[in-house]
């Protein structure tokens, strides 16, 4: 059988996302709609990951002398102290060698809804751990460094999913907007808030 070609498989994984904001979408609505019980979305690990994914490759110049791609998140909850930890692979390129070292970045942090935006936000990013392989020792001084640029410049207060306009204004006809973002062992829940309180 011959491989798919490159813009199948693109427009297969187009498909596959379509899919996933649909679910959640249909998720934010049912907890609008059901009027019994708790007023919580909840996105399991496996969701969060997708959301990521759903941005990834993250890519940037950085101090203009180095590109730096980030991908292949893997999520896991830390609802001991509501926060989200997350592996992810790092490629740097300096621009002038053009050298390449590869590696993974490890870093936690909280979620956050920003309203004015309409979006589940990452919020203090802290970076735990940043290794490169093969990296020359005399070059493994700036590791703290480029890990607080890549905390700055690609994950803090990163959008990780947004709401549809429509989503939002059919959850206002049920009284209900997004408000407190908690990680508990279950996944991430999302709270809807009573409007005007």
């Amino acid at each position: 059988m011959p491989t798919p070609s490159i813009e199948v498989r693109m427009n297969n994984t187009r498909h596959i996302r379509t899919l996933f904001l649909l679910a959640l979408t249909t998720a934010f609505l049912a907890a609008c709609a059901s009027m019994m019980g708790s007023k919580t979305i909840t996105y399991s690990e496996a969701d969060i990951t997708r959301m990521l994914e759903a941005h990834t490759p993250f890519q940037k110049r950085l101090l203009e002398v180095l590109d730096v791609r980030v991908n292949r998140p893997s999520v896991h909850l830390l609802p001991e102290s509501n926060r989200l930890s997350t592996d992810l692979e790092v490629t740097t390129t300096e621009r002038v060698s053009g050298k390449s070292y590869s590696g993974r970045i490890s870093v936690d942090y909280a979620l956050r809804y920003d309203d004015a935006s309409q979006a589940i936000r990452l919020t203090q990013v802290k970076v735990n751990k940043l290794q490169l392989d093969n990296l020359p020792s005399p070059e493994k001084s700036g590791l703290n460094r480029l890990g607080a640029l890549i905390a700055e410049q690609f994950l803090n207060d990163a959008a990780l999913y947004r709401f549809k306009p429509t989503d939002l204004k059919n959850a206002e006809g049920y009284g209900y907007k997004p408000g407190a973002v908690t990680v508990t062992s279950r996944g991430v829940e999302v709270t809807l808030a009573p409007i005007g309180r």
